[in-house]
């Protein structure tokens, strides 16, 4: 192909280009434009040759121009990708990505600068997006921030607000307790003192719930302990509310317990305590534990109605067995704090249930 043929196809190709295309003299004068930037424009093709590029350009681009890109393309010889704004005949303005390159002699002296410049409306919506975004985002930091400290503020209200005057009132039926008092008083400071217990166990819960739920997580003291006499000790404190129940047990654990004592004491009482609850008084509690393979064992089992399926499946999700089976018991939070001490050991607390019996089953690694 001769040089004439490539330059009439390399200008037709220009000529009808999606993109714009211009060529200034050194001077900063027009001297070619392309259809699609004459279009954008809405001048004629007559009235921009001879026109300087930067009167094309709205006042920020043109003075970036000037002071910047102008002088870049005389000593480096190029610049890509340079966001700018073109002024249109009606006043108007259009985003535009600009790429420029200086055209040389055989001395290598510019000879024409030649503007090849895209419309940038997606770019802008991105932008614009991206702004958006990256707003939304330091709100969205700021809003946790925010509900971070009325987290802390809630556990704070519920240990302490809630706490003292429980301890009060658990200090004063303990001193009633001590006095001669007649036999309908003795049951009423008996009451007053099983109550506070039973709410100082459910603000315990609630607490419990709020730190997991609200980013806290159920947090751990480790200790190697062994686990037949805490167990022992549990269930000894759980007959003197149930004198009448009995619950038989089987220790086959040799060695000690990497964990934190109160919270599997907590998980293991709740355990019994549901058991005791829920399930049948003709038939006693067993509990298992023994070691297999490094993993601890522990179950819980209780004869009586077996636990529907559909239960069965949210049985550890907060607030679920209260709902399906209302008592006096609390909030329905005990096996759902207790499923959460079991993971935060590394473990996991399953149950199973059919007519015969109801088994709740811990294992952890040693």
């Amino acid at each position: 192909m001769s040089n004439l043929s490539y330059e009439n196809h390399l200008e037709e190709f220009l000529e009808n280009s999606l993109s714009g295309y211009i060529s200034t003299n050194l001077r900063g004068e027009i001297i070619k434009a392309n259809t699609k930037v004459v279009t954008w424009l809405g001048f004629e093709k007559e009235q921009l040759i001879g026109k300087r590029m930067t009167s094309i350009l709205a006042v920020g681009s043109r003075i970036f121009y000037e002071t910047h890109l102008g002088p870049m393309l005389r000593l480096k010889g190029f610049f890509e990708e340079v966001a700018a704004e073109l002024l249109l005949s009606d006043g108007s303005k259009m985003q535009v990505l600009v790429n420029g390159y200086a055209k040389k002699d055989e001395n290598g002296q510019p000879q024409e600068m030649r503007l090849n410049i895209y419309r940038a409306t997606e770019r802008k919506v991105y932008e614009d997006n991206l702004r958006h975004a990256i707003s939304d985002a330091q709100n969205t930091i700021q809003t946790e921030r925010e509900l971070a400290i009325l987290r802390e503020q809630f556990i704070a209200v519920l240990g302490h607000d809630l706490r003292n005057p429980l301890g009060a009132i658990k200090t004063g039926s303990s001193l009633l307790g001590r006095s001669v008092l007649s036999d309908r008083d003795k049951s009423i400071v008996s009451t007053i003192a099983k109550s506070s217990l039973r709410m100082e166990e459910l603000i315990a819960n609630v607490m419990d719930f709020a730190r997991v739920r609200l980013g806290g997580g159920i947090l751990l003291e480790l200790s190697d302990v062994m686990i037949e006499p805490i167990i022992t000790h549990i269930i000894d404190e759980l007959m003197i509310s149930y004198p009448e129940r009995s619950v038989i047990t089987h220790f086959d654990v040799h060695k000690s317990v990497h964990c934190d004592i109160n919270r599997l004491s907590q998980m293991l009482s709740n355990l019994l305590a549901n058991a005791l609850t829920h399930g049948s008084v003709d038939t006693p509690i067993k509990l298992i534990a023994d070691t297999q393979d490094d993993v601890l064992k522990i179950t819980v089992i209780n004869g009586g109605r077996a636990i529907p399926p559909v239960v069965l499946q949210t049985l550890f999700e907060p607030f679920t067995r209260e709902a399906n089976t209302p008592s006096k018991q609390g909030l329905g939070l005990g096996l759902y704090i207790a499923s959460q001490i079991a993971k935060a050991h590394g473990g996991h607390l399953t149950a199973s249930s059919d007519t015969k019996e109801t088994s709740f089953i811990f294992q952890m690694p040693l």
